[in-house]
């Protein structure tokens, strides 16, 4: 009774002292006057960040007041930190879910288009399967990199969605307040103290493997790591492993239907935890161990399923050998441009190492250095207890600097191999680096708080923050710089609006008297008859398909088997009346001089359009009834 009074005199003092803090700040700073469209996102943002600061500020006030100190806080001050470190750095405008301009280039591009083809399409088997998108080989919304958590959440509510709706800047924002979330209750496990929490949980929020990560969002769900770091650090009784089952299967899953990279690392994360709870802690024994891991791996290969990875053979998969998207051995050290103050950008060894982006920041590196310092031996039973976690932690370290070991510019060691090239289908290796990064992260402030007084600890780390903050601030700064046009986040010359190249009402007037838009050539058959993103969204938005696209990986044999089908059909004059077709210049008089059915040919927004002359007269027929 005492505590459930405790729990509530807590909650309504933190909402009485937010309102106070929040009015106060309204007063000091009427962010109503400078901002004279209510509806802007500057307004929203500053409303948002003062509301944020206020509950801070109020649950630190309640803490140290009446010492409650139950994780609900620590989750709502973690939740409340990303909240307030995204609104200020990267802003509210990616989140509405009606804006697409910003998504209209680079990677973003392809990732929109998967959902959007996706939303358009009846259910299929698998779930994830998209036909109409580089049709006909097709493709999937896990190798559109489209998030198919949300897109099969959303799928079934599609009619009732506007016509132009995406979610992947909603995704960025859950992303960072999950980090927030879990790093906070990470820094729990060491110590009670708020501040502590505070200080510890925004290193991880503010991580710059995290921001870097910007232009590719399925891949900014780090917390899905830190939870699995989380479920291995935290403290279990013997008949735990069953409870945390159901926490482990969830997390696969999510995992899963989030990314493949993740989910590999969630999986070696869940291999350590049962190897602990077998092999040191002795609380389960083999059987119930190997069951419930393989469990996971059931979990993780039917939501991979479901997704539609399994559509490709890997022998027909495209890729890149292993090496190229590797991690260097001095990317610890090495912002490569993500923004350091401090450290200068050193040389990489091959283009693709950006992959392998793992700077630490200056903060972190000088916690590490005085972690060493203070670390005159460690424990052997704590090498022992985590020797599983350890040995992954190796593991991914060595797959992620890969068979070409690169220091700088220099190339140490390079093995090549047929058994090596097989892993290629996680080309972009460097990645895997990231359970290493934040375990490390972990790890030193653990033993800055572990091994001194909570007033020295908090000073340690207040101190390395500062050092972070001003380390990163000009990656900070550029984010912000780009809150009122997101594309910036992705290419700092980007134009505010997406700069699309069919206007003409043409395109509006004549789809709907048409099923399939096919380029002469695709990307994937010779030289590109036009740019994938228009006519692709062209087709998605009136249920079209079209017979190119951009994704993660692709059936080379069945796209071999159609080009060639292709090339014949037009060097045979096969034309189709439901069939609008983009032709490449080179490629235009021989189309019209084959074609066994009269055609109509004109440049339409600068690209060269034919149509069977039978389609067009039946569509301006319609047209002219309806007037």
């Amino acid at each position: 009774m005492k505590i459930k009074s405790t729990w509530l005199t807590s909650w309504l003092a933190i909402i009485i002292i937010t309102s106070f803090f929040f009015i106060t700040l309204q007063w000091l700073f009427p962010f109503n006057q400078a901002f004279a469209v209510i509806g802007s996102y500057a307004y929203l943002e500053n409303l948002s960040t003062q509301l944020l600061v206020s509950l801070v500020f109020a649950l630190l006030l309640v803490n140290i007041v009446t010492k409650y100190n139950h994780s609900i806080i620590t989750v709502t001050l973690g939740a409340a930190l990303a909240m307030l470190f995204f609104v200020s750095i990267l802003g509210l405008k990616m989140v509405a879910p009606t804006q697409i301009d910003w998504l209209m280039r680079g990677d973003w591009g392809w990732h929109f288009m998967g959902w959007h083809f996706f939303r358009n399409e009846p259910w299929q088997w698998p779930l994830g399967k998209i036909t109409n998108f580089f049709f006909p080989v097709g493709t999937s919304i896990g190798y559109t990199d489209s998030i198919p958590l949300l897109a099969l959440l959303f799928k079934p509510f599609s009619a009732l969605l506007p016509a132009n709706f995406q979610y992947l800047g909603l995704w960025i924002f859950i992303s960072y307040i999950l980090q927030g979330v879990f790093a906070a209750l990470l820094i729990r496990l060491v110590s009670k103290n708020l501040l502590i929490q505070v200080i510890g949980t925004l290193f991880f929020v503010m991580s710059p493997v995290l921001i870097n990560r910007l232009g590719h969002e399925a891949l900014c769900a780090h917390w899905l790591l830190l939870a699995g770091l989380w479920m291995y650090f935290r403290t279990w009784d013997k008949s735990s492993p069953y409870q945390a089952l159901t926490s482990w299967i969830l997390l696969i899953a999510i995992g899963a239907l989030t990314h493949p990279y993740l989910t590999v690392m969630l999986l070696g994360l869940a291999t350590a935890f049962y190897a602990r709870f077998w092999l040191i802690d002795q609380k389960c024994t083999m059987i119930p161990a190997f069951l419930q891991l393989a469990l996971l791996g059931l979990t993780c290969l039917l939501m991979w399923w479901q997704a539609g990875y399994f559509l490709i053979e890997n022998k027909n998969m495209t890729g890149i050998n292993l090496g190229h998207y590797s991690m260097n051995l001095l990317s610890p050290f090495n912002a490569m441009g993500g923004g350091s103050l401090l450290f200068r950008d050193m040389q990489h060894a091959t283009s693709g190492q950006g992959e392998g982006f793992n700077y630490f920041g200056a903060g972190v590196l000088l916690m590490g250095i005085w972690v060493l310092y203070e670390l005159n031996s460690v424990q052997r039973a704590t090498l022992k207890k985590h020797l599983p976690l350890i040995i992954v932690c190796i593991g991914f370290t060595i797959f992620a600097v890969s068979n070409k070991v690169t220091i700088g510019s220099v190339v140490l060691i390079d093995i090549q191999s047929q058994l090596l090239n097989s892993l290629a289908i996680f080309q972009s290796s460097g990645r895997f680096f990231w359970v290493v990064n934040y375990t490390l992260l972990f790890l030193i402030i653990s033993v800055l708080i572990v091994r001194n007084s909570p007033r020295k600890a908090l000073f340690y780390l207040s101190f390395a923050l500062a050092i972070q903050t001003l380390d990163l601030f000009p990656a900070y700064q550029f984010h912000q710089q780009a809150r009122d046009n997101p594309a910036r986040h992705w290419d700092p010359t980007a134009s505010p609006g997406w700069d699309n190249p069919l206007n003409l009402a043409y395109w509006k007037v004549a789809m709907p008297y048409y099923q399939h838009i096919t380029l002469v050539e695709s990307r994937y058959c010779g030289e590109a008859a036009a740019p994938y993103l228009p006519f692709s969204y062209l087709a998605a938005s009136h249920g079209m398909t079209i017979n190119t696209s951009m994704v993660a990986r692709f059936d080379t044999e069945k796209t071999r088997q159609y080009c060639q089908t292709l090339r014949e059909e037009i060097g045979l004059g096969k034309v189709r009346d439901d069939t609008i077709y983009i032709l490449h210049p080179k490629h235009l008089e021989n189309f019209k001089k084959a074609a066994q059915l009269p055609i109509i040919c004109a440049k339409i927004d600068g690209f060269d359009t034919c149509v069977t002359k039978q389609s067009f007269t039946q569509w301006q027929s319609a047209i002219k009834e309806r007037e």
